[in-house]
């Protein structure tokens, strides 16, 4: 298997849809007293426990939303700043702790500060840090939300380790300056439980929303972070002592880049050492009855390795040559009754441009924002997240104003921090952004196109039935009392033969961290979101031909809530390992 061996990918995605047939003729069940644990819990490393007595992260929501993509190319941050164990324990905690335990009779469950696909919460993090002075020793780390601790999985600075996996990344010495990385893992079986093979793109769905939360968090706290998409797989999953075809690393996240330059001279690795191979440390077993095996995930998880060093940079280098433009589809098309000048002046009217200031207040946001919702009133990052849920209820009577729309689509789309988008300012993106308004107040009911380079909702449709974004959801009513349904969508071809089978782990990533944005711009202003699978072929129809040749990554209602909910909190309490 080769990663420029596209057609792996291709099929995947084909055999994974879902249609109506799909649906009918799956004889899947869920077996709840199999139901995976949704905790790794090591069983014999040493564990060191974090404290809960740390800061919450307070620049304004929006602010650290928008300024997620450049605050990676910050320069402000001065060298040799030192982390400590009250900054991981807040990145930690808002990217992946508990915010709420939920009682029901069936069971409960311990929901985190970001959200998961079935509430079964797939993604591990694993700290790989220098010295964190004076609490931590470097060594590589995973972190147990349930009892908010690290266990130690190697002692020793493997920074250097990890670098060397990311070969083309010391161009920018993104990891061996940053006093910490985080790597995300994917526990298969706990997600496959429910949605079988499918539960492949949620590994960067649930991954891409943690991202969001870390992203926003850092941005709060002035840590430039990037995400790492290229890097030798098998190297990574050693480091980290994972179990093949049972978990394996997903991307690396490096934090506080630029701030590690003269320790890492000094306490790095040397290059030629090698990573000893350790055994497989024990855990508790997910499922009391054992695992089933998906083959469709794994040959497509291998075919879109890299296998060596000169693959990464040959992969990474990709970036370099500009090859990757944020997309956009043909125009739109709106059946005649208007035509295109006519229809971009009208949208413009509705919607001004934004201010290209991501720090400032929109020009949107002084003409039509509550006084309440300004910056200086807005809620906090750490208060977003700790408010932020998924929506189970809309209420379809009430409106979303087009301002509250516009600015939780335009924050949430300003570009994501990864390596394949590496140029200071760039724009690139793999996602393009689509959606039904069904009840926003301020613009017509139908389907409309995100168009980032002028700032536009452009009509593809008038008067769409809000029980089509139902319907296109797998006919969950959630969606069509929803007052917009976001679809983000890619053009597969297109981003495969640029960046092989591994395009599609990032196609699915970047998705997810948008839709992770969404959650937390929605939530900024005190509205509702929640995230849903789709009908494949459908929604890539109903678009049509705008999106003719895309495909859906993720899809995302956002509304006013039919309920008040309880926000979550700095649990006080730890579970055990018993």
């Amino acid at each position: 298997m080769d990663n420029r061996e596209i057609e792996y990918a291709l099929d995947y995605h084909e055999a994974t849809k879902h249609s109506e047939v799909s649906l009918m003729t799956s004889r899947h069940y869920l077996d709840w007293e199999n139901r995976p644990m949704p905790f790794k819990v090591y069983l014999e490393q040493p564990n060191f426990a974090l404290t809960d007595d740390f800061p919450k992260p307070d620049l304004d929501s929006i602010t650290a939303i928008r300024n997620s993509k450049q605050s990676v190319d910050s320069t402000a941050i001065p060298n040799e700043k030192s982390l400590t164990i009250n900054d991981l324990s807040e990145i930690l905690f808002f990217s992946a702790g508990i915010t709420r335990v939920m009682k029901y009779s069936y069971g409960t469950y311990y929901m985190r500060a970001a959200s998961a696909t079935g509430a079964l919460y797939p993604i591990e993090l694993y700290v790989v840090c220098g010295d964190i002075h004076p609490d931590l020793k470097a060594g590589i780390y995973h972190f147990g939300p349930a009892d908010f601790s690290l266990t130690q999985i190697r002692s020793g600075d493997y920074r250097y380790s990890l670098a060397s996996s990311a070969l083309a990344d010391r161009e920018h010495d993104t990891i061996l300056t940053s006093p910490l990385s985080i790597i995300f893992s994917s526990l298969a079986w706990r997600n496959a439980w429910k949605y079988q093979a499918r539960s492949y793109r949620h590994w960067f769905w649930d991954g891409g929303v943690i991202a969001a939360n870390l992203i926003a968090t850092t941005a709060s706290m002035k840590l430039p972070t990037k995400v790492i998409m290229g890097y030798v797989d098998d190297l990574v999953n050693r480091l980290l002592c994972l179990e093949d075809r049972k978990e394996a690393s997903i991307a690396i996240a490096s934090i506080g880049i630029g701030s590690s330059a003269k320790s890492n001279s000094k306490n790095i690795d040397s290059p030629q050492k090698e990573i000893v191979e350790l055994p497989i440390p024990r855990i508790l077993p997910l499922s009391q009855r054992g695992e089933v095996d998906y083959p469709d995930i794994w040959t497509l998880h291998q075919a879109s390795k890299l296998i060596e060093r000169e693959q990464v940079e040959k992969w990474t280098g990709i970036k370099k040559n500009g090859i990757l433009e944020e997309q956009q589809g043909p125009p739109a098309n709106n059946g005649g009754s208007i035509s295109k000048q006519q229809q971009q002046q009208k949208q413009r009217q509705q919607q001004p441009n934004l201010d290209t200031d991501a720090s400032s207040e929109s020009t949107l946001d002084r003409k039509y924002m509550p006084e309440e919702m300004r910056v200086s009133a807005r809620p906090t990052i750490g208060e977003v997240i700790l408010q932020r849920g998924s929506t189970r209820r809309f209420d379809k009577h009430s409106s979303v104003p087009l301002s509250t729309l516009y600015t939780v689509i335009d924050s949430s789309t300003r570009g994501v921090p990864m390596d394949v988008f590496a140029n200071k300012g760039d724009t690139s993106t793999l996602i393009d952004t689509y959606f039904i308004a069904n009840n926003v107040n301020g613009l017509d009911p139908g389907a409309y196109f995100f168009n980032r380079k002028l700032n536009t909702f452009d009509l593809l449709k008038r008067n769409a039935s809000r029980q089509i974004s139902g319907y296109l959801c797998l006919g969950q009513s959630l969606f069509s009392d929803a007052s917009a349904v976001i679809f983000l969508m890619a053009d597969l071809h297109k981003v495969l033969d640029e960046l092989g089978n591994r395009g599609y782990r990032v196609a699915q990533l970047e998705a997810g961290i948008i839709a992770g944005k969404i959650y937390l711009s929605s939530y900024a202003h005190s509205i509702g979101a929640s995230g849903t699978t789709f009908f494949d072929d459908a929604v890539t129809e109903f678009f049509a031909p705008h999106a003719a040749n895309k495909s859906t990554m993720i899809a995302m209602g956002v509304g006013v809530p039919g309920y008040k909910a309880r926000p979550g909190t700095v649990l006080p309490v730890r579970l055990t390992r018993e």
